[in-house]
């Protein structure tokens, strides 16, 4: 990820404005920032960040001695309607108001802010944040329902899958260098956020939990998008990465088009198929390790089932073409 404003770099007296500048650059909405700190030493901010897609920028921050707030005052210039969904982690709990409500801001809490309402977040001592910024049409809901929903966000079934996600996704984002998976993080990021706020917003257990089912699928089809190539990677690490049971995963998986296995397999097939062009430096072997397979003999023999052919005459076929997988892969047998 790129470091997007280091507070340490300005003079004391100049980090307020700093901030404030990043803010305005990062959102395109002006944001007050004022130092909370008694020596203006004590206040520093690091932030890093990177763009999963147009519509969706990811960030971590570090720092102390800040508080950042919109006021009703500020309101007569709205911004581009964006929306910020944020993991607070501190030393001490922070406070947080968001249109017309406020509440102290704790270690692990979630809150999803609208960035053209009043809003306010005070944080004297250390802190750290992972946070979302995603354009509102990307969630499809009017402003109303996202305001409600953050002020009752721990009632949703969803609200630690969502906090598990973040912190997932912080310690994953500098290995999201592959478009493709930045894509990947961004769907499930957007879907996970989507189910977090319609449970919040309304009360209806049934629908909380189809939301739950349907976006638990979102973080598992991440996960093994990123975890394919893992040698060995079977149901049971699934299961723990999810704190589910490997009964709970496959019922989850029922729904779905191929079976468990074989969607891993999909993924293993399309990543070595990546590799076979981009990649014309590796050997046969060294693509099957690098895509999951235990040896070159069994992704052979996996490459001709799926795509009628061996990985070498497939790779000097291909070699000018974009990769992509069959549309006539097997689908599930059972």
């Amino acid at each position: 990820m790129q470091v997007l404003l280091d507070a340490s770099r300005c003079a004391p007296t100049d980090r307020a404005a700093a901030m404030s500048d990043y803010l305005m650059a990062a959102s395109g909405i002006p944001h007050r920032v004022r130092v909370l700190a008694d020596q203006p030493t004590s206040a520093q901010a690091r932030v890093s960040g990177v763009e999963l897609d147009r519509d969706v920028f990811f960030a971590e921050a570090i720092g102390a001695g800040f508080g950042i707030e919109r006021t009703k005052a500020d309101l007569r210039g709205a911004g581009p309607e964006r929306i910020y969904l944020q993991l607070f982690d501190g030393d001490r709990p922070g406070h947080y108001e968001h249109d017309d409500v406020s509440r102290p801001l704790r270690r692990g809490d979630l809150c999803v802010t609208d960035l053209n309402a009043a809003f306010a977040y005070h944080a004297s001592a250390a802190y750290r944040t992972v946070c979302v910024q995603v354009d509102r049409s990307r969630l499809e809901m009017n402003l109303e329902t996202i305001r409600r929903a953050d002020h009752r966000l721990a009632r949703s079934p969803l609200y630690g899958v969502v906090r598990d996600h973040l912190a997932s996704l912080s310690a994953n984002a500098p290995l999201l260098t592959d478009p493709g998976d930045r894509e990947s993080a961004t769907e499930a990021t957007v879907a996970l956020l989507k189910g977090l706020v319609a449970s919040a917003a309304r009360d209806d257990d049934a629908a909380s939990r189809n939301a739950v089912h349907d976006h638990l699928l979102d973080r598992i089809r991440h996960f093994l998008r990123m975890h394919a190539g893992d040698q060995g990677l079977g149901p049971d690490d699934i299961a723990a990465a999810h704190a589910i049971s490997v009964r709970k995963l496959f019922q989850l998986w029922q729904s779905q088009p191929l079976s468990l296995s074989e969607s891993i397999m999909q993924l293993r097939l399309e990543a070595a198929q990546q590799r076979l062009i981009t990649r014309p430096d590796l050997t046969i072997a060294a693509v099957a390790r690098a895509s999951g397979f235990v040896d070159a003999s069994h992704f052979s023999r996996r490459f001709r089932l799926a795509l009628g052919c061996t990985p070498t005459a497939w790779r000097a076929e291909h070699h000018d073409h974009s990769p992509g997988m069959n549309a006539d892969a097997p689908r599930r047998a059972e």
